[in-house]
């Protein structure tokens, strides 16, 4: 598993984009952060410098200047830092208390630095707010040391709780794509070794559910279906080789008869009957099957137009009534309107009919009955064909709809199983659903047409 693949991947990806949103987020409110507190801690230092002016006009008057000079004395005392200055000076600008060389010229709030001020230090820059009162000028300076202080704690907390976050959220996404790549290479694996090997492998899904779960699921189903393809193309194809090597026997047993009369001056054309009964046999399976392949690849409504289905199961019911009749078996057709419309392909629902109908014939006795009727309500449309005949067993009622189905009976050795495959087509094909029951006795096959394509 390269490092490139891991960094390639979705979750990593992802987590550099957090990262990025990160640092925007941490310079955007980091920014406004730095204002704010760069304004409340300033306030607040303006604020101690008005105090200390406001106690050093309330002793000038009270007092004098030599009680301002010890109160100043006091202020600068050198236990306390050279972070904060205090001054007195009178009208003329000399210096009568305090450390402080010179004022500036105007009353107001400066920024001044230590040379200005001319007390030495290291102080990069003071605040400093000067005042008249009583005939005197007074001096109070705080330096910017601290309010720097904190600003800078500020930045690089933002920059380490940045910088840690970042680490963590990448970590995240190199750890969860590392992850994701092992499923990957276990997927790869394992669909290799599914199509060369085993189709029966499955890939394991775990209960987290994520992403790749999800997706090791989806091809668990596709490989169910492959396989389930497979068998059915497998069996389809033994069963295709059995159903035809029968007639195909058959016909060249006739073949070879054939050449024998004609070698020996007899008459070929019983042979050449046989011959032709067999390979239309043969054509048969094979016409159904393509019909039926034909018909479920089916994508749109190519020959779809409006079939009036009362005419064509009366119409159905007529054509099959003197075959009945010869079988010894009666048919008849009801429906409950004379107008039943839906939107089909003709001669796919007159094919659907025909297979039901035979199905029916063929297997039912002398002396039976076979009823086609046809239903309409508000939700669907019903065309049932049913008999009295001896039915299907019920453990194979569920499998005649598939191809090359046959079901125990001893007429069945002539079929090739095909026919009710092509009506489960059909109807499919016309969005119907099929369903068969045994009707105690014989066999009823149902086709409903679900509400919306139905045109009344």
């Amino acid at each position: 598993m390269g490092r490139f693949s891991i960094l390639s991947g979705v979750p990593f990806r992802s987590a550099c984009f957090a990262a990025l949103i990160v640092w925007i987020i941490t310079a955007v409110f980091g920014y406004a952060a730095y204002l704010a507190l760069t304004d409340r801690l300033r306030s607040d230092l303006q604020q101690q410098i008005l105090d200390e002016e406001l106690l050093l006009h309330e002793i000038l008057l009270d007092g004098d200047s030599e009680a301002v000079q010890r109160a100043i004395e006091h202020l600068n005392s050198p236990i306390r830092t050279g972070l904060h200055v205090v001054a007195l000076f009178d009208q003329n600008g000399s210096a009568l208390a305090g450390s402080v060389a010179k004022t500036p010229d105007t009353i107001g709030w400066h920024e001044v630095d230590p040379d200005f001020l001319q007390i030495g230090g290291t102080a990069p820059v003071y605040l400093l707010h000067v005042s008249e009162y009583l005939g005197y000028r007074t001096v109070v300076a705080r330096s910017l040391t601290t309010l720097n202080q904190a600003l800078t704690t500020l930045w690089e907390g933002l920059l380490l709780l940045t910088l840690s976050t970042t680490a963590a959220v990448l970590g995240l996404g190199y750890y969860f794509s590392a992850q994701d790549q092992r499923k990957l290479q276990w997927i790869e694996r394992t669909l290799d070794q599914a199509f060369q090997e085993d189709i029966s492998l499955r890939l394991p899904v775990s209960d987290t559910s994520d992403l790749c779960d999800r997706i090791c699921h989806m091809i668990n189903r596709r490989l169910d279906w492959i396989s389930s393809s497979l068998n059915c193309a497998q069996s389809t194809a033994v069963t295709i080789a059995r159903d035809l090597r029968s007639p195909l026997t058959n016909g060249f047993t006739a073949l070879q008869k054939v050449y024998s009369e004609v070698e020996y001056d007899g008459d070929p054309r019983p042979s050449l009957d046989d011959l032709e009964k067999n390979l239309k046999r043969i054509r048969t399976v094979f016409d159904t099957i393509l019909r039926v392949s034909q018909i479920e690849a089916g994508g749109h409504e190519i020959n779809f137009q409006t079939v009036n289905l009362s005419a064509l199961v009366e119409n159905m019911a007529e054509a099959f009534h003197p075959v009945a009749v010869e079988a010894g078996n009666h048919i008849t057709a009801d429906y409950n309107a004379d107008t039943i419309l839906i939107r089909g392909d003709e001669n796919m629902l007159k094919r659907l009919l025909v297979n039901l109908v035979n199905n029916s014939l063929r297997f039912c006795p002398s002396g039976c009955w076979i009823r086609i009727s046809l239903t309409a309500t508000t939700e669907a449309i019903q065309l049932v064909v049913e008999d009295d005949g001896p039915g299907v067993p019920d453990p194979q009622i569920s499998k005649i709809f598939d191809a090359f189905f046959r079901a125990d009976h001893p007429k069945n050795d002539a079929g090739n199983g095909l026919g009710l495959s092509l009506v489960k087509a059909i109807a499919m094909r016309h969005g119907a659903l099929i369903t068969a029951e045994n009707n105690k006795p014989g066999l009823r096959v149902c086709v409903s047409f679900g509400k919306p394509p139905i045109a009344a």
